[in-house]
């Protein structure tokens, strides 16, 4: 049987210093366990070697003395600990009831790997044939100290760390958006990979729950991950560059995997939530609701609010949207506006009741740009979506049915108008449509076309200068933005924009003159269609 004195002699605690116990070092070791929850020192048997991240302990020094007293009692061969993370200095008292109980204390090299410590010394007692159960038996124990739950992505990456050698991801998506913890993978990589991986990654494959071994842009991983929820999802991966994961590997991703849904679910009445804001806007658009039982229902479920937007979302075309990661955007979004999300059955069509933040109208339209974005980021990973967005209010929530109506006209005329991809206002749409009635166009025809057709006679040079100023004025006559949403610089709109004035022989944009450019120029689909 080995002694400690022999174990520290190894070369891969080389850099090992002996805080306390000094002369205990003679004492056998029959293994070694990992502990990392409060609890855990249940687990721990007669001769066993100790190690530890001091998670457990970080925020309580004073724990750290019990710890040692309860090691002590059961017998343990000794306490390792890494005092580069959490603890970066022993503590006296810590040290000083070592010294009294003649309990070893070891502060161990920062790389060293558990897996690397448990595996040796099982070797080491004559048994080599059973090394591998011997380390995945420490596995399973340091799982079972977290069988209850663990309390963050941190503590479950220092587990997972502790044993798997390779580069390792762990990541969390949830309301609170992206966490990621890794080692052995640049900060982007990692980054890239979580994406990647808690989306699907691009093989039709769902590694939930079992490892599953794939190339994700180039990189070879092995993943296991949780399924996607109303809360979000979660997954954690090694990556194999030159080396593969072991059997035991394998095994801490699928025990992993386990606890990241304890993460995921950690807040219990967020599902309820969402199934209770869905139920409660159902209810308002309920057509047999009273006002009166609708205003009851309001002022029970919602706190007073300046009052609330609508917003219809209708999906078009989606063959290649990750509907649940589209889904959970949107949660997200409404759980950090308080907004009220309905979709329908087919999931063709989303409904979301934005209150409005405050009396300052740009908060509002920060947080419905915010909206328009979760659809816009989608583009990133299905290049042919389709979807139109309309947007109505602010009013009373208790006319809920009027906001939704407004909306869905304006997604309708908008998209008419303007095409996919785009979020229309019902108060930008009101004079377009006005305008818009047959009648209207046949005579308003030849102005807005007599206007425009110096441009309209420039061919594809016009058509680029024509709808940077129609950007222009949508985005209230802002160069920044123009130039943001066109992918140009500041002043190649302001260029673009001075050949238009010339081009039309204006002398400058006049508000009657800019009122009847944005009409045409919104209506001109339609001036330019032959059947009105």
């Amino acid at each position: 049987m080995l002694s400690l004195r022999e174990i520290l002699d190894w070369e891969i605690l080389s850099g090992h210093t002996v805080i306390a116990g000094t002369g205990s070092l003679a004492v056998d070791v029959r293994s070694v366990t990992v502990i990392d929850a409060p609890d855990a020192v249940n687990w721990v048997k007669p001769h066993e070697f100790v190690v530890t991240s001091t998670y457990p302990v970080q925020q309580s020094p004073d724990a750290l003395v019990v710890l040692i007293e309860q090691l002590a009692a059961r017998n343990a061969a000794g306490l390792g600990v890494k005092l580069t993370r959490y603890l970066r200095e022993f503590p006296d008292n810590a040290y000083r009831r070592a010294e009294e109980l003649g309990f070893p204390i070891i502060s161990l090299p920062g790389p060293l790997a558990w897996s690397d410590l448990i595996g040796r010394v099982f070797s080491h007692g004559g048994q080599q044939q059973g090394k591998e159960a011997a380390y995945l038996s420490a596995i399973y124990r340091a799982f079972s100290q977290h069988r209850t739950g663990i309390g963050s992505l941190r503590e479950l990456f220092e587990l997972v760390a502790g044993f798997i050698n390779l580069p390792v991801v762990l990541a969390l998506e949830n309301e609170a958006g992206l966490q990621i913890e890794s080692r052995g993978v640049t900060a982007a990589e990692a980054e890239m990979l979580a994406e990647a991986l808690i989306e699907g990654a691009a093989t039709g494959a769902q590694p939930d729950d079992v490892p599953l071994r794939m190339t994700v842009a180039g990189t070879k991983v092995v993943v296991a991950r949780s399924g996607m929820g109303a809360n979000g999802g979660g997954m954690v991966a090694v990556v194999e560059r030159e080396l593969s994961a072991s059997e035991p590997d394998l095994e801490c991703l699928r025990l992993s995997v386990h606890l990241l849904l304890t993460l995921v679910d950690a807040n219990a009445g967020t599902r309820a939530n969402l199934a209770s804001n869905a139920k409660l806007l159902g209810d308002l658009l309920d057509p047999m609701l009273s006002r009166e039982a609708r205003n009851v229902l309001i002022a029970k479920a919602l706190p007073p609010a300046n009052g609330w937007h609508a917003v219809v979302a209708r999906i078009f075309d989606a063959d290649t949207l990750d509907g649940a990661l589209f889904r959970l955007r949107l949660r997200q979004f409404s759980r950090r506006h308080k907004a009220l999300l309905l979709e329908e059955e087919d999931g063709s069509e989303y409904v979301i009741a934005v209150p409005v933040p405050g009396a300052d109208p740009r908060s509002s339209e920060a947080v419905l740009r915010e909206l328009h974005q979760v659809f816009e980021r989608q583009l990133e990973h299905a290049g042919g979506l389709l979807y139109g967005l309309g947007q109505s209010g602010p009013a009373d929530l208790s006319e809920v049915a009027v906001l939704r109506r407004e909306a869905r006209e304006a997604m309708t005329f908008g998209i008419r108008l303007n095409g996919f991809n785009r979020i229309s206002r019902h108060e930008d749409m009101l004079l377009l449509r006005l305008l818009a009635h047959p009648s209207v166009i046949e005579e308003s025809r030849p102005g807005f076309l007599r206007l425009l057709e110096p441009l309209l006679a420039m061919g594809e040079q016009g058509a680029t200068l024509m709808e940077t100023m129609k950007v222009w004025l949508r985005e209230d006559e802002s160069m920044p933005r123009t130039a943001e949403l066109l992918g140009l610089h500041v002043n190649t709109v302001r260029q673009r924009l001075e050949r238009c004035r010339s081009v039309l022989g204006l002398t400058d944009f006049r508000t009657d003159t800019r009122l009847r450019l944005y009409a045409a120029l919104q209506l001109l689909p339609m001036l330019t269609n032959a059947e009105g």
